[in-house]
């Protein structure tokens, strides 16, 4: 506030002291309001700009306090490992890897291509499981590795209340290597029906199963960590339930028991330990398109 002169026109010198006085009373009060002010308006805007800071950084902390979606192995998205040949070796289909609990994403089953589709549900716990790979294991192998069929491997834990969850470290033990080297799972898959009849009724023990699989020839210490972690402990459990609930591409609802060995479709029902039996089921579901 600024003193017009023409307000002191016409004043004696005391009440022109005394009116200056009451304008520079005025116009420090409006200078001190206008202080009070700014003071208000930026403390507003500090609290305005700390709760947008503080609710930022809270999102932030609570986002990354959050944990990662489990992930499933690499190369198993239909919940199965998938292998077909050349004609002179096997060699594992490759797939990202999905979170443990996601719907998997079913093979498509093509039976006018002249193929034997194979799909094998083993529990590495289950002596039935052991029985039939033992009898049979190396005659699909063959088929697979001649380019005349595929094989699509599912490991699951069905008897895991009864050994000690061997059944659930062995798969998470196949688990691991189909991660990591897929092409070596058929040498494993047999190690460890090989091994079930001496494993005892707890199964072999992580260390064990370590070995086993060095042994098949995956020496990469990265398939050892997963072994004795149980990194797919989780996803072991989520796909033997997925199966327990539906089967895909097959006569048979669920599973219920394993091995449960389908065939272009069609269920395996005769002995385990007869190789002949199984030949001519092979036999009799083959229907190649002309």
């Amino acid at each position: 506030m600024r003193a017009d002169k023409t307000l002191f026109t016409g004043l004696v010198k005391k009440d022109r002291r005394a009116l200056a006085r009451e304008l520079a009373r005025l116009e420090r009060e409006e200078a001190a309001r206008r202080r009070r002010h700014r003071r208000i308006a930026w403390r507003t805007s500090l609290a305005v700009v700390g709760v947008a800071v503080l609710s930022v950084g809270t999102v932030t902390i609570v986002s990354a306090l959050q944990p990662a979606p489990a992930l499933g192995p690499m190369n198993m998205a239909s919940d199965g490992i998938l292998f077909s040949g050349d004609g002179s070796k096997v060699t594992a289909a490759t797939a990202a890897a999905q979170e443990s609990d996601a719907t998997p994403v079913a093979t498509t089953l093509d039976t006018s291509d002249k193929l034997l589709h194979m799909v094998v549900y083993a529990d590495y716990g289950s002596a039935d499981s052991a029985l039939f790979e033992t009898t049979n294991g190396s005659a699909l192998l063959s088929w697979v590795t001649s380019g005349y069929a595929t094989l699509e491997l599912h490991p699951v834990a069905l008897d895991d209340s009864v050994n000690q969850n061997y059944s659930k470290r062995a798969a998470n033990a196949v688990a691991c290597v189909a991660d990591a080297a897929p092409d070596a799972v058929p040498a494993v898959n047999t190690a460890l029906a090989t091994a079930q009849s001496t494993a005892g009724a707890s199964g072999l023990s992580d260390a064990d199963l370590v070995s086993l699989v060095q042994t098949s020839g995956v020496t990469d210490t990265a398939v050892a960590d997963c072994i004795r972690s149980g990194a797919f402990d989780d996803w072991v459990v989520d796909a033997t339930g997925r199966a327990r609930a539906s089967v895909p591409n097959s006569d048979v609802p669920a599973l219920d028991t394993a091995p449960l060995v389908v065939v272009n479709g069609t269920a395996y029902t005769g002995a385990l330990d007869d190789a002949s039996a199984f030949e001519s089921f092979v036999q009799s579901v083959y229907a190649p398109s002309e």
